[in-house]
Parts: structure tokens; C-alpha cells; sequence
């Protein structure tokens, strides 16, 4: 699906959809070895990795929804999402469908974020709604994306056309 061929009735969930989407395609391109590898670039971890820290975000923000608060430092590292691109096809498809049966009106719907803004472990809580965490997960995810892209890029394969690109991006070269 292209964004312009988005429902505009929930877009933020819509966008990250089809960053989603982007991503599932990616995730499919690799083998197990690629996907897993960490000696890729210099970015720092393995694409697998950013692959399931985007996911976890995406996962926090879908249960901030229904909880009203999201938390995305809390983490559950070193899972099979991590190191298996089925699993994280799994995942990506689980959290797709859950960002599609988000109600039209929840954007407006006030959260608390807890965040983590120091290495002392202490904890900020900060009031938010969830269309703007969905525009930051957007933007979190286009942001891992662009490293993903540089690591499949330096193992030799493609990725989608505008992967790792922000909208803003895209809307300049395109104008």
C-alpha cells in the first residue's frame, strides 16, 4: 500500500502501518545470517535488532492505548524477534493488525508517557496524546529504518523505495 492510498480516517496509525509494511518487506529480503549479523556498519547492533526495537516501541504504544500509559524504555531484549525473521514477520503482522483496529478517535486520547531521561534508572512521566505518540513512533521508526537501510545496502540488497526516509524528505525531492 502507498500512503496515498491510505484511509485518512486514523492516518498516524495508517503511516506507521505502512512503515510497517516497508519494514515486513525488508525483513523477508534477508537470510537468517544477514539479518542477525552485527558486523554489518558501523551503526551498532544487528538489523535484527533495530528491527525489534522499532517493534517494541510500536508494541508499547498500542498497549499505552488501551492502558493510557506508555512506556518505552521497559524492553524485553534479546528475544527471538531479535535473531529470526519469521518471528519478527510474526510480530510485524500482529502489531500491523492491532494499529489497524485503533478507533478513528483515539488521537486525541490523553496518555502518560514514562520515560527514562537519565542512566540512574529514575523515571519522568510526561502527559501526551496518542496521535502525537503515534507521529513519534513514526518518526522513531523512519529514523531505525534509515540505518536498516544502510545495513541491508552494505550486505548488498535493496530496500523499498523511501524506506528510512522522512515524509518531509520525500515531499521535498518529489516538489
Amino acid at each position: 500500500m502507498k500512503p496515498e492510498q491510505l484511509d485518512r480516517t486514523l492516518p498516524e496509525a495508517q503511516f506507521v502501518g505502512y512503515v510497517l509494511d516497508q519494514l515486513r518487506d525488508v525483513v523477508v529480503s534477508l537470510d537468517t545470517d544477514q539479518y542477525k549479523c552485527s558486523q554489518v556498519t558501523t551503526f551498532g547492533g544487528s538489523i535484527g535488532g533495530h528491527v525489534r526495537h522499532c517493534l517494541d516501541h510500536i508494541a508499547a504504544l498500542i498497549t499505552g492505548a488501551d492502558t493510557g500509559v506508555i512506556d518505552y524504555d521497559h524492553r524485553e531484549r534479546g528475544t527471538d524477534i531479535e535473531t529470526n525473521p519469521v518471528a519478527a514477520m510474526a510480530e510485524v503482522d500482529r502489531l500491523a493488525s492491532l494499529l489497524a483496529d485503533l478507533p478513528s478517535d483515539i488521537t486525541d486520547r490523553e496518555v502518560q508517557v514514562h520515560v527514562m531521561l537519565s542512566t540512574d534508572g529514575s523515571v519522568t512521566r510526561l502527559g501526551s496524546t496518542i496521535g502525537r505518540e503515534l507521529a513519534f513512533v513514526l518518526s522513531h521508526t523512519i529514523h531505525h529504518g534509515a540505518m536498516i537501510a544502510g545495513m541491508v545496502r552494505a550486505l548488498g540488497g535493496d530496500v523499498p523505495t523511501g524506506f528510512g526516509l522522512a515524509p518531509s524528505t520525500i515531499a521535498y525531492r518529489n516538489s
